[in-house]
């Protein structure tokens, strides 16, 4: 008997802590550039203006508005308008990671 109430505790300690976990998604960040994105690509900082399809649009801080592209290739975090974020590219402009930038 003790031996089921100690497993339904510690089950229930579990489901809890999920729960608080998953609380707010956008707390833990997914995309992470790897060593060589840091070295070899471009990178562009700023906020997330506005998102089309494939392509999203962020504001420098220099103020000028950069078209991004992203596809299912892209390491994207969860995003939205109004994020300050991180964008490393390639030559040809495509973006690789996209991440929240706090």
């Amino acid at each position: 008997m003790k031996l089921i109430l100690s497993i339904l505790t510690i089950a229930m300690f579990g489901i809890g802590a999920g729960t608080v976990g998953a609380a707010d998604p956008m707390l833990e960040k997914e995309a992470k550039p790897t060593l060589g994105e840091r070295i070899t690509k471009d990178t562009v900082k700023g906020t997330l203006m506005r998102m089309d399809g494939e392509y999203y649009w962020v504001k420098d801080t220099s103020g000028k508005e950069i078209r991004l592209h992203v596809d299912a290739s892209t390491k994207l975090d969860k995003v939205k308008q109004g994020d300050r974020v991180k964008a490393y590219l390639t030559d040809e402009g495509h973006t690789t990671t996209l991440q929240r930038d706090e």
